[in-house]
């Protein structure tokens, strides 16, 4: 039996809609929908192709050590993008101590105009470092410029 490689328009329109039910039956159960196929998800795929080959043609093995290959690949970029995620929190947060006592030009969101002030507090947030002066705090994000204080 041979099984299309093209989906006509129908059935490509048809599928998208399954997947929409899908993904809403998921976020009511209050389950979230990602968008990206994880390391987990790709060793699932290659388990599923493994169980689901035909015996009388089983994977080539080129193929199959190609794959594993891919696998790692991706097992190793995700640990790197793990490892640089933690370097730049790690970055951030030593920056955020460098600029106490210092004169920060911040640009404001809400006015869209830049704020100045001498850092007198550093406080940590899900979302990272937040500086404070004046009063208010801002994201280290928003940073414009660094001078000493005069």
């Amino acid at each position: 039996m041979d099984i299309p490689l093209v989906m006509s328009e129908r059935q490509r329109f048809s599928t998208e809609i399954e997947v929409e039910r899908f993904n809403k039956t998921l976020e009511t159960q209050g389950r979230k929908v990602n968008n990206t196929l994880g390391k987990d998800d790709f060793l699932k795929l290659l388990i599923v192709q493994l169980e689901n080959q035909d015996p009388t043609r089983p994977v080539d093995d080129k193929e199959f050590i190609a794959q594993l290959a891919q696998f790692s690949s991706l097992e190793q970029m995700t640990e790197m993008n793990s490892a640089l995620l933690k370097l730049i929190a790690n970055y951030k947060t030593d920056m955020s101590y460098s600029l106490l006592g210092k004169q920060v030009d911040v640009l404001d969101k809400s006015t869209g105009e830049p704020v100045s002030g001498v850092v007198t507090e550093i406080n940590f947030s899900e979302g990272g470092p937040q500086i404070s002066f004046n009063g208010l705090s801002y994201s280290i994000n928003d940073i414009i410029r660094v001078t000493l204080d005069e």
